[in-house]
């Protein structure tokens, strides 16, 4: 594996607080007669976040559990009973952690989906990322620790810290041996055995952008992306990190997402993936070169095989011949319906921008649901997200599946008070955070 040391200057830049990143921008939002709607219900939070980077999931129980981040204030760790049709929070982090009120900067975000183990514990971990006040050193944050919470008990627990001022993308959860793997913003790759709460560093996996989703096997082995569109392993069994010699679909004409200099093409990396246990494979999309749809099977052949599906990007691009694509979202899960489930951005390409391909919206932009049939091959489009109240979901970046097969998703969506709003959206529509719940 290349070794290449990356400065950690460099690395805040790749995350800096920009929510409008996901946002859901077209021209062609206004909703036309043939157009097909999908209705989805909206569920507040009790607290203001303004961010989200794919803290959801749907435990085995049925509720769900949400992290919401604030870009320099402390994040939130949220849960939903679908049951109780209930929302509450269950930690103000920068609390918990004792971080506030001690003129450091805090745990302002929770960047990764939390994972279950086999006795029904939640695990997470936070993030500060250099975000925060400018005026307050950022390398004064502590560092994330491994989190978990017991839903039997309702205690949560810091169980150690990851690495000095190191927070994560992303993680998974190696349930046969009860292990936890998480991939630093510095590109190192951690694991951490539950048992023993021991944090052991694997080494430097990525070097300029670190993919935000690895997942692992049936058999413990983890797998992540680098670029360009290839993919490193971690063999289980012989506890080493390899690169694999497969690439991902991947075209090198797709227009660069990111525009202000130094260049970051995240192009060449898959956006998220998820572990199919029905088919022990994986899916997931690619980050942009028109949002592929693959499947990953690890255990065909030596190393794998990858298999290009179809397009998952918004309708305006599909049969586009414009190399505008805008990269992937998070809000990618497959149902329990055999379906594979996506709401991509659908923004168009400016140069004036320098942020993500921002573009100048006239109209109220909208969010598409895109599913895929896993049982026919085929893509299908639910339509444009609405909330049963009618209003406009902007755009999201987290999605997961419940034990019943109800999809979540969590994005802004539109905030008819204004005394609500935690953000504008193209600058002059107020939005929100909600949890969305869509029934197939």
């Amino acid at each position: 594996m290349k070794k290449t040391h990356l400065s950690f200057f460099r690395i805040v830049f790749l995350t800096a607080p920009v929510f409008l990143i996901i946002l859901a921008f077209g021209t062609a939002s206004r909703v036309q007669a043939d157009e097909k709607i999908c209705i989805v219900e909206a569920k507040d939070f009790p607290g203001r976040d303004p961010v989200m980077w794919g803290g959801l999931y749907a435990a085995k129980d049925g509720k769900v559990y949400i992290g919401l981040c604030t870009e320099g204030g402390s994040a939130h760790f949220y849960q939903y009973n679908p049951q109780t049709d209930s929302m509450r929070c269950l930690a103000d982090m920068a609390e918990f952690m004792n971080e506030r009120g001690k003129g450091i900067r805090v745990s302002g975000k929770i960047h990764n989906a939390p994972l279950e183990d086999n006795e029904g514990n939640i695990y997470f971990t936070t993030m500060c990322d250099g975000s925060g006040p400018r005026n307050i050193d950022f390398t004064s944050w502590r560092g994330a620790q491994w989190i978990r919470y017991n839903p039997k008990t309702d205690k949560m627990e810091m169980l150690g810290l990851i690495d000095d001022g190191v927070g994560l993308y992303c993680t998974t959860i190696d349930r046969m041996h009860n292990v936890i793997f998480g991939l630093g913003f510095t590109g190192y790759l951690y694991r951490f055995d539950i048992d023993k709460r021991i944090t052991t560093n694997l080494g430097r996996v990525a070097n300029w952008d670190v993919c935000r989703s690895i997942v692992s096997d049936d058999y413990g082995n983890v797998y992540g992306s680098f670029p360009t569109a290839s993919i490193w392993k971690y063999d289980a069994r012989l506890e080493t990190v390899n690169d694999l010699s497969l690439r991902m679909p991947y075209d090198p004409t797709v227009f660069p997402v990111q525009l202000k200099n130094p260049m970051l093409d995240r192009t060449a990396e898959w956006r998220y993936v998820r572990w199919d246990s029905v088919e022990k494979v994986i899916y997931g999309v690619t980050c942009g070169s028109g949002s592929i749809l693959f499947r990953f099977d690890p255990h065909a052949g030596p190393q794998g095989k990858v298999t290009a599906l179809g397009k998952m990007c918004s309708p305006q691009f599909l049969n586009s011949d414009k190399k505008d694509i805008p990269y992937s979202t998070l809000a990618f899960t497959i149902g329990k319906d055999r379906k594979v489930y996506f709401i991509p951005s659908n923004r168009h390409f400016d140069y004036g921008a320098v942020f993500e391909t921002l573009g100048k919206e006239a109209e109220k932009p909208s969010a598409s649901l895109i599913a895929y049939n896993l049982k026919t091959n085929r893509r299908e489009d639910p339509g444009i997200l609405r909330t049963t109240d009618g209003r406009h979901v902007f755009g999201c970046e987290a999605a997961t599946c419940g034990p019943d097969g109800t999809i979540y998703f969590c994005g802004a969506v539109e905030e008819n008070d204004p005394e609500k709003a935690t953000g504008r959206i193209a600058g002059k529509y107020p939005s929100s955070l909600k949890l969305l719940i869509y029934k197939p």
